[in-house]
């Protein structure tokens, strides 16, 4: 094991972590909102049944930070007020209004572009390979 390329190529892969990151960040600006609430945003959209505790685990954001981001776009009118699951009336169910989907279709769809364009450029063998490979790494990440 070469600890110096070991410790080069870990730096490579933060690096494109964050220049990602930052094109959705700037994405996120350029519609009106924060990093976080594009990933709030993307949640919603995904997830029929979707709840804070769905999204507070999928993103790892604290439960007071979503339930801002929530607040915020209920009062904004882009997602209703949580009713209760009828599975688990502790989990209140946050849906969208005509005009938030509408909103979040519109910004969905650009980043959906965007996504599918930058992987179709990669062509189907380096695409599988690419899902292999950072699933493989996801699998053997450990701190210990």
């Amino acid at each position: 094991m070469d600890k110096l390329k070991l410790k080069e190529q870990s730096e490579k892969l933060l690096k494109f972590h964050r220049e990602i990151s930052g094109f959705y960040n700037e994405y996120a600006k350029s519609v009106g909102l924060t990093y976080s609430g594009l990933g709030v945003l993307s949640i919603i959209y995904e997830e029929s049944n979707c709840t804070q505790k769905t999204i507070t685990q999928k993103i790892c954001l604290p439960k007071q930070t979503v339930n801002s981001i929530i607040k915020n776009f209920c009062e904004q009118g882009i997602i209703e007020v949580p009713f209760e699951s009828n599975v688990d009336k502790r989990n209140k169910v946050i849906k969208f209004t005509e005009k938030g989907r509408q909103f979040a279709e519109k910004i969905m769809s650009k980043i959906k572009e965007a996504e599918y364009a930058s992987l179709d450029s990669l062509g189907e063998e380096n695409r599988e390979n690419l899902i292999n490979i950072i699933e493989m790494y996801k699998n053997n990440l450990k701190i210990v």
